[in-house]
């Protein structure tokens, strides 16, 4: 299984970016995936496939540079997904829904003990 929180790349970003900037950039982080879980928990009901492509293409890059490597993962496969078009279905949305709300429980977890 894939980790949640890549604890080597979030290092990695530390030494590029400088230690003192990670949690502002963490927050940020936090703050993205906050509003994409928040947006598909208050849409739920309705047709979420043009927003999953949307967040799937967004989340490739920044879960990548912040180590989130399960959910980068998924995005991945996700974006791949509607690109060829296959439609998106239950279980990609309760998956993303799932991933977002791990992801942003390890990495709130991380913020706190820097």
């Amino acid at each position: 299984m894939m980790k949640v929180l890549n604890q080597q790349k979030v290092d990695q970003l530390a030494c590029e970016i400088g230690q003192e900037n990670v949690p502002v950039l963490l927050e940020i982080f936090l703050g993205e995936l906050k509003g994409y879980y928040e947006h598909l928990e208050q849409n739920k009901d309705t047709d979420t496939s043009q927003y999953l492509a949307y967040i799937s293409h967004a989340l490739k890059s920044s879960a990548a540079s912040f180590g989130a490597d399960s959910l980068c993962c998924f995005a991945i496969s996700l974006d791949a997904k509607v690109k060829q078009p296959l439609p998106v279905t239950e279980l990609d949305f309760q998956s993303m829904q799932e991933l977002l709300l791990s992801t942003y429980q390890e990495y709130q977890r991380l913020l706190t003990q820097l």
